[in-house]
Protein backbone atom coordinates (compact mmCIF):
# COMPACT_ATOMS: atom_id res chain seq x y z
CA UNK A 1 0.00 0.00 0.00
CA UNK A 2 2.49 2.34 0.98
CA UNK A 3 5.00 3.43 -1.79
CA UNK A 4 8.53 1.65 -0.45
CA UNK A 5 11.98 1.87 -1.58
CA UNK A 6 12.39 0.69 -5.35
CA UNK A 7 14.77 -2.06 -4.30
CA UNK A 8 12.52 -3.40 -1.79
CA UNK A 9 12.64 -2.73 1.80
CA UNK A 10 12.38 -5.76 4.48
CA UNK A 11 11.35 -4.85 8.36
CA UNK A 12 12.24 -8.16 10.60
CA UNK A 13 10.81 -6.53 13.42
CA UNK A 14 7.61 -6.36 11.94
CA UNK A 15 7.81 -9.40 9.38
CA UNK A 16 6.25 -7.12 6.35
CA UNK A 17 7.70 -6.65 3.47
CA UNK A 18 7.37 -3.56 1.02
CA UNK A 19 8.19 -4.38 -2.23
CA UNK A 20 8.71 -1.84 -5.41
CA UNK A 21 5.36 -0.03 -5.33
CA UNK A 22 3.02 -2.18 -4.52
CA UNK A 23 -0.70 -1.42 -4.31
CA UNK A 24 -0.43 -3.37 -0.69
CA UNK A 25 1.96 -4.29 2.24
CA UNK A 26 1.97 -7.50 1.45
CA UNK A 27 3.00 -10.32 4.96
CA UNK A 28 6.44 -12.21 4.25
CA UNK A 29 6.25 -14.29 7.45
CA UNK A 30 9.37 -13.92 9.31
CA UNK A 31 7.94 -14.23 12.80
CA UNK A 32 7.37 -17.62 14.23
CA UNK A 33 3.37 -18.67 14.54
CA UNK A 34 2.91 -16.00 11.94
CA UNK A 35 0.28 -17.21 9.12
CA UNK A 36 0.79 -16.53 5.58
CA UNK A 37 -2.84 -16.37 4.85
CA UNK A 38 -3.43 -13.09 7.28
CA UNK A 39 -3.18 -9.68 6.65
CA UNK A 40 -0.76 -8.20 7.97
CA UNK A 41 -0.72 -5.32 10.27
CA UNK A 42 2.20 -2.64 9.96
CA UNK A 43 3.44 -1.38 13.13
CA UNK A 44 2.49 1.89 14.40
CA UNK A 45 5.44 4.12 13.98
CA UNK A 46 4.80 7.81 15.37
CA UNK A 47 4.95 10.13 12.70
CA UNK A 48 5.02 13.80 12.32
CA UNK A 49 1.98 15.87 10.36
CA UNK A 50 2.42 18.66 7.94
CA UNK A 51 0.80 21.81 8.89
CA UNK A 52 -2.69 22.34 7.52
CA UNK A 53 -2.92 24.02 4.80
CA UNK A 54 -2.45 24.33 0.62
CA UNK A 55 0.39 22.90 -0.69
CA UNK A 56 2.05 21.55 -4.37
CA UNK A 57 3.72 19.15 -5.55
CA UNK A 58 7.53 19.64 -6.08
CA UNK A 59 8.26 16.64 -8.09
CA UNK A 60 4.78 14.71 -9.54
CA UNK A 61 3.49 15.84 -12.73
CA UNK A 62 1.27 17.45 -13.43
CA UNK A 63 1.42 19.37 -10.46
CA UNK A 64 -1.04 19.02 -7.96
CA UNK A 65 -2.00 21.54 -5.34
CA UNK A 66 -3.87 19.79 -2.70
CA UNK A 67 -5.26 21.03 1.01
CA UNK A 68 -4.36 19.02 4.02
CA UNK A 69 -6.28 19.26 7.17
CA UNK A 70 -4.59 18.00 10.87
CA UNK A 71 -3.24 14.73 11.42
CA UNK A 72 -1.87 14.24 7.26
CA UNK A 73 1.43 14.00 6.36
CA UNK A 74 2.91 13.83 2.26
CA UNK A 75 4.54 9.83 2.43
CA UNK A 76 5.99 10.44 -1.05
CA UNK A 77 6.27 12.98 -3.78
CA UNK A 78 8.12 11.45 -7.28
CA UNK A 79 7.31 12.34 -10.59
CA UNK A 80 5.05 9.62 -11.01
CA UNK A 81 3.66 8.80 -7.41
CA UNK A 82 2.27 11.03 -4.87
CA UNK A 83 1.09 9.75 -1.28
CA UNK A 84 -0.46 11.49 1.29
CA UNK A 85 -1.06 9.57 4.61
CA UNK A 86 -3.01 10.12 8.20
CA UNK A 87 0.00 10.00 10.57
CA UNK A 88 -1.32 7.02 12.59
CA UNK A 89 -0.92 4.58 9.83
CA UNK A 90 0.77 4.33 6.43
CA UNK A 91 -2.03 1.61 5.46
CA UNK A 92 -4.52 3.74 4.64
CA UNK A 93 -4.55 7.28 2.19
CA UNK A 94 -4.56 8.33 -0.97
CA UNK A 95 -2.30 7.20 -3.54
CA UNK A 96 -2.03 9.12 -7.04
CA UNK A 97 -0.40 7.68 -9.89
CA UNK A 98 1.09 9.02 -13.38
CA UNK A 99 -0.49 7.08 -16.46
CA UNK A 100 -0.03 2.97 -14.83
CA UNK A 101 -0.38 0.61 -17.59
CA UNK A 102 -2.30 -2.92 -17.15
CA UNK A 103 -0.41 -5.68 -15.31
CA UNK A 104 0.35 -8.93 -16.85
CA UNK A 105 -2.03 -11.70 -15.50
CA UNK A 106 1.03 -13.92 -15.57
CA UNK A 107 1.20 -16.07 -11.79
CA UNK A 108 4.57 -15.06 -11.29
CA UNK A 109 3.64 -11.65 -11.25
CA UNK A 110 6.23 -9.77 -13.34
CA UNK A 111 6.61 -6.35 -13.61
CA UNK A 112 5.20 -6.28 -17.29
CA UNK A 113 2.15 -5.16 -18.84
CA UNK A 114 -0.79 -7.15 -20.31
CA UNK A 115 -0.45 -7.17 -24.03
CA UNK A 116 -3.86 -5.37 -25.95
CA UNK A 117 -5.00 -3.41 -23.09
CA UNK A 118 -5.63 0.52 -24.30
CA UNK A 119 -4.06 3.35 -22.37
CA UNK A 120 -7.48 5.79 -21.51
CA UNK A 121 -9.51 5.96 -18.58
CA UNK A 122 -12.00 3.80 -20.29
CA UNK A 123 -9.39 0.98 -21.54
CA UNK A 124 -8.54 0.39 -18.33
CA UNK A 125 -11.70 0.54 -15.50
CA UNK A 126 -12.79 -2.00 -18.33
CA UNK A 127 -10.10 -4.52 -17.98
CA UNK A 128 -10.25 -4.08 -13.97
CA UNK A 129 -13.73 -4.72 -14.25
CA UNK A 130 -12.94 -7.87 -16.54
CA UNK A 131 -10.85 -9.17 -14.16
CA UNK A 132 -11.86 -12.53 -12.39
CA UNK A 133 -9.95 -11.98 -9.03
CA UNK A 134 -11.87 -9.04 -8.32
CA UNK A 135 -14.97 -7.92 -7.59
CA UNK A 136 -15.63 -4.45 -8.79
CA UNK A 137 -18.53 -1.73 -9.03
CA UNK A 138 -19.86 0.23 -11.64
CA UNK A 139 -18.30 2.89 -12.98
CA UNK A 140 -19.55 6.24 -12.25
CA UNK A 141 -18.34 9.65 -14.27
CA UNK A 142 -16.07 11.24 -12.05
CA UNK A 143 -14.49 15.09 -12.26
CA UNK A 144 -11.55 15.67 -9.69
CA UNK A 145 -9.43 18.75 -10.27
CA UNK A 146 -10.18 19.92 -13.79
CA UNK A 147 -9.82 16.12 -15.00
CA UNK A 148 -12.41 13.76 -16.19
CA UNK A 149 -12.92 10.31 -15.69
CA UNK A 150 -14.24 7.38 -14.23
CA UNK A 151 -14.79 5.90 -10.99
CA UNK A 152 -14.66 2.58 -9.55
CA UNK A 153 -15.17 0.44 -6.18
CA UNK A 154 -12.66 -2.83 -5.99
CA UNK A 155 -11.69 -5.50 -3.70
CA UNK A 156 -10.52 -9.33 -4.56
CA UNK A 157 -13.23 -11.42 -4.83
CA UNK A 158 -14.15 -14.27 -1.80
CA UNK A 159 -12.63 -17.13 -1.88
CA UNK A 160 -9.90 -16.04 -4.61
CA UNK A 161 -6.79 -17.87 -4.14
CA UNK A 162 -4.27 -17.27 -6.39
CA UNK A 163 -1.15 -15.27 -4.85
CA UNK A 164 1.94 -13.88 -6.04
CA UNK A 165 5.05 -15.54 -5.12
CA UNK A 166 6.86 -12.73 -2.85
CA UNK A 167 2.93 -12.66 -1.03
CA UNK A 168 3.48 -15.84 0.85
CA UNK A 169 -0.18 -17.31 0.53
CA UNK A 170 -1.90 -13.77 0.21
CA UNK A 171 -4.27 -13.37 -2.31
CA UNK A 172 -3.39 -10.64 -4.46
CA UNK A 173 -4.21 -9.69 -8.33
CA UNK A 174 -1.62 -7.24 -10.07
CA UNK A 175 -3.36 -4.35 -10.96
CA UNK A 176 -0.74 -1.81 -12.40
CA UNK A 177 3.05 -1.73 -13.82
CA UNK A 178 4.97 1.87 -15.18
CA UNK A 179 4.96 2.96 -18.50
CA UNK A 180 8.52 4.42 -17.76
CA UNK A 181 9.14 3.19 -14.35
CA UNK A 182 10.27 -0.52 -14.39
CA UNK A 183 10.42 -0.77 -10.70
CA UNK A 184 6.29 0.22 -10.39
CA UNK A 185 4.21 -2.58 -9.80
CA UNK A 186 0.80 -1.97 -8.16
CA UNK A 187 -0.92 -5.55 -6.49
CA UNK A 188 -4.22 -5.58 -4.79
CA UNK A 189 -3.61 -8.00 -1.31
CA UNK A 190 -5.58 -9.55 0.79
CA UNK A 191 -8.80 -7.60 2.27
CA UNK A 192 -7.21 -4.38 1.20
CA UNK A 193 -10.18 -2.32 -0.46
CA UNK A 194 -9.71 0.54 -2.89
CA UNK A 195 -11.51 3.61 -4.86
CA UNK A 196 -9.86 4.69 -8.25
CA UNK A 197 -10.89 7.39 -9.61
CA UNK A 198 -8.94 7.36 -13.32
CA UNK A 199 -9.00 10.42 -14.99
CA UNK A 200 -7.66 11.27 -18.54
CA UNK A 201 -4.90 13.36 -19.03
CA UNK A 202 -5.87 15.11 -22.70
CA UNK A 203 -3.46 14.43 -24.24
CA UNK A 204 -0.70 13.08 -22.21
CA UNK A 205 -2.38 9.92 -20.36
CA UNK A 206 -4.18 9.19 -17.21
CA UNK A 207 -3.35 9.73 -13.62
CA UNK A 208 -5.02 7.35 -11.37
CA UNK A 209 -6.50 8.73 -7.72
CA UNK A 210 -6.72 5.72 -5.28
CA UNK A 211 -8.57 6.18 -1.60
CA UNK A 212 -6.85 2.48 -0.12
CA UNK A 213 -7.69 0.44 2.85
CA UNK A 214 -4.98 -2.35 3.02
CA UNK A 215 -7.00 -3.06 5.69
CA UNK A 216 -11.07 -3.49 3.97
CA UNK A 217 -12.56 -2.78 7.62
CA UNK A 218 -10.99 0.78 7.30
CA UNK A 219 -12.53 2.16 4.55
CA UNK A 220 -15.93 3.12 5.87
CA UNK A 221 -13.98 5.51 7.98
CA UNK A 222 -11.20 6.78 5.29
CA UNK A 223 -13.69 7.63 2.54
CA UNK A 224 -15.15 10.72 4.48
CA UNK A 225 -11.33 11.81 6.06
CA UNK A 226 -10.45 11.63 2.37
CA UNK A 227 -12.95 13.49 0.57
CA UNK A 228 -12.32 17.29 1.28
CA UNK A 229 -8.68 16.24 0.28
CA UNK A 230 -9.94 14.98 -2.40
CA UNK A 231 -12.35 17.54 -3.26
CA UNK A 232 -9.53 20.22 -3.14
CA UNK A 233 -7.22 18.58 -5.58
CA UNK A 234 -6.19 20.99 -8.84
CA UNK A 235 -4.03 19.59 -11.65
CA UNK A 236 -1.75 21.87 -13.36
CA UNK A 237 -0.66 21.33 -17.12
CA UNK A 238 1.63 18.40 -17.35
Amino acid sequence: MARADRSGLEDEATGLARRSWLGALVAVSMLAGCGGGASPTPTSIPRAAVAPGTYTSSSFRPPITYTLPAGWLVADDAADYLALEPVTSDATGIRIFRSPRAASQDPTCPIASAPGVGTTAKDLVDWIRSRPGLVAGDPVPVTIGGLAGLRIDIAIVAGWKPSCPFASGLPTVALFVGSTDTSFRWVVAGSERLQLSVLDVPGAGTVVVDIDAFDGSLMDGLLPAAAPIIGSLKFGLP
